[in-house]
């Protein structure tokens, strides 16, 4: 009953026990509130191992989002909700992105932020000296596609 590997150590203990491991896929989407979006790819894999969760994604997009566009842009369909830890975001930089209409305040880029037992990462548009802003579905192209990988906890 009790199958798994000890890490570390010479004698059993359960804090170092690894007995959970596993490789999946999860379908990644965009999801703004009252906006819709259709698709030409979404895929995405992902590596489990203890609580340590790695995934990988690739999201493109076959026309303009519909409806309403001007609330803040997420990534939802993970395979599990990130721990509960008070005061801690996880995030991570797109790993390559195109056809996103970014503003002045947003030239550095694009990340992802990932709060505490959140299944869902916003895109944020980064800037120098400007900090950090949501991305909203409106600035999401007909052509928009991202791709990438990043790591978070789970509970």
């Amino acid at each position: 009953a009790s199958k798994g590997v000890y890490l570390g150590v010479t004698s059993a203990t359960a804090a170092n026990l690894l007995n959970d491991a596993e490789t999946g896929t999860w379908t990644p989407a965009f999801t703004s509130t009252s906006a819709t979006f259709a698709y030409t790819q979404q895929v995405g894999s992902y590596t489990k191992v203890g609580t340590l969760v790695h995934c990988e994604y690739r999201l493109s997009l076959s026309g303009s989002p519909g409806g309403t566009t001007t609330n803040s842009t997420f990534i939802s369909g993970l395979p599990f909700t990130a721990a509960a830890v008070t005061n801690l975001y996880y995030g991570f930089h797109i790993g390559h992105f195109l056809n996103i209409n970014l503003d002045s305040n947003e030239q550095a880029g694009i990340a992802g932020q990932m709060g505490s037992s959140s299944t869902t990462l916003e895109l944020k548009g980064l800037g120098d000296n400007a900090g950090e802003q949501g991305i909203i579905a409106s600035q999401l192209g007909s052509t928009t596609e991202i791709r990438g990988s990043f790591s978070y906890r789970t509970g």
